[in-house]
């Protein structure tokens, strides 16, 4: 009995006593009192990488462009993998154990180039605050999840809800912030999350500062927050786990509809008062202009 093995396949062919035999095509082989497996194909593009791992329990990886047949004998599994694509703007952070001492190493990996991870190396992958789906403006633990790191200038939006003034009004505050890496070894060793370290200084340089005037000075004052200067605890916490925020941009504020309406109402009736005291201005000034054009005639008829 015989069978064909095509040009560009691989066969395995083991014998009643357990010795076996890898074999090329084209060509045909008998199959006689033998096992016969036509071995299975994996190929990656210049984009992907082929991770197998032997009987021994060894993994290896191998960069593509390439291919392979998998030798069930020698291959326990492989898997094709993307390789990982990185911009001018984005670096990896790669970690890398020592087979010898067992120490773990740290390089980190700039752009712009496709990586592909050796067998003893793998990435770390970013855990962050992120936004979310529902509400731009919301910020929710581990929404975030990714492993290029951006390295350039960016920014997000953020409302610092339930800020209370010094007579217990209850608003929110609108804020974007811009910031920008500047010591990845220092990120790395000093936070976890920025974005959460972020959220929470300027939650407390908020609170803090609407806590020292009432409602309508805060209002009064609330273009203050586009100043950095009444940030400190945002800027020295930024800068500790290796960031530099450059600007941060007061959007505005909302109070609750009760407090809104009670505010817009004040305004409405301190607009009245400010007419009405204009009108009465108005009223004395022409009274007063016609007093003394009376006198300056009472004058020029006792002159004559």
């Amino acid at each position: 009995m015989f069978k064909t093995v095509r040009d560009g396949e691989r066969a395995l062919l083991i014998d009643k006593r357990g010795q076996s035999m890898v074999v090329d095509g084209p060509q045909r082989v008998s199959v006689f009192r033998k096992s016969f497996q036509r071995l299975q194909r994996v190929s990656a593009d210049q984009y992907q990488y082929i991770q197998f791992q032997k009987a021994d329990g060894e993994v290896e990886h191998m960069q593509g462009p390439c291919s392979m047949f998998i030798n069930p004998l020698l291959v326990e599994s492989a898997v094709v993998k993307q390789a990982h694509s990185l911009s001018a703007n984005e670096v990896l952070v790669v970690y890398k154990r020592d087979r010898g001492d067992r120490i773990v190493q740290r390089r980190i990996q700039y752009g712009p180039t496709i990586f592909t991870p050796s067998a003893d190396e793998w990435l770390h992958e970013f855990v962050w605050h992120g936004t979310d789906r529902n509400n731009k403006t919301k910020k929710i633990p581990g929404g975030l999840r990714f492993t290029n790191l951006r390295v350039i200038p960016d920014q997000f939006y953020y409302n610092t809800a339930d800020v209370r003034t010094k007579d217990d009004a209850l608003i929110s505050v609108k804020l974007m912030l811009f910031f920008e890496l500047k010591d990845i070894e220092r990120m790395l060793n000093q936070t976890t999350d920025p974005i959460g370290d972020f959220i929470n200084a300027v939650q407390a340089d908020v609170i803090t500062f609407a806590s020292q005037m009432n409602y309508d000075e805060f209002i009064d004052s609330s273009s203050q927050l586009n100043e950095l200067k009444n940030y400190p605890q945002l800027m020295g916490r930024s800068g500790t786990i290796g960031y530099e925020v450059t600007k941060v941009v007061f959007r505005g504020y909302h109070a609750g509809d009760k407090l809104q309406g009670l505010h817009d109402h004040s305004i409405e009736k301190r607009a009245q008062l400010k007419v009405r005291m204009e009108e009465e201005q108005q009223k004395q000034d022409l009274t007063d202009s016609k007093l003394c054009n009376q006198q300056q005639t009472s004058v020029l008829r006792k002159i004559i």
